[in-house]
């Protein structure tokens, strides 16, 4: 069975749509591919309302990804707290404990899924 091409990347650019602006609004992120879809975390900030890409997704979960010379479209989803172990367990079996301790843990992070199109 051929590897989709997000299994081998690093990272990944997000394109979301600027919820003010309506501009294409580009963030390089870690993530996890996973059964379809990618999955990312999402610093919570003080206000408890995210980075500005996750709140651009909330408003408009349109979105598009590159890596690896390709371009994907999907649909993203904030997903429950009851995901954040999960998500980030995946995320240490692909960047290692190490880093995900230095990157994302002791701050509050709010997971989410993009399920790509076919």
């Amino acid at each position: 069975m051929r590897r989709h091409p997000l299994e081998d990347a690093e990272v990944i650019d997000l394109i979301t749509r600027g919820r003010r602006t309506g501009r294409p609004h580009r963030v390089e992120l870690w993530f996890v591919y996973r059964d379809g879809a990618v999955y990312l975390m999402a610093h919570a900030r003080a206000h408890g309302q995210g980075t500005d890409w996750y709140r651009n997704l909330r408003a408009d979960p349109r979105v598009a990804i590159e890596a690896e010379g390709g371009r994907w479209e999907g649909i993203a989803e904030p997903l429950s707290p009851e995901w954040l172990p999960a998500v980030t367990d995946w995320f240490r079996e692909k960047y290692g404990a190490a880093a995900v301790r230095h990157w994302y843990e002791g701050t509050l992070r709010l997971p989410v899924r993009v399920r790509l199109h076919a």
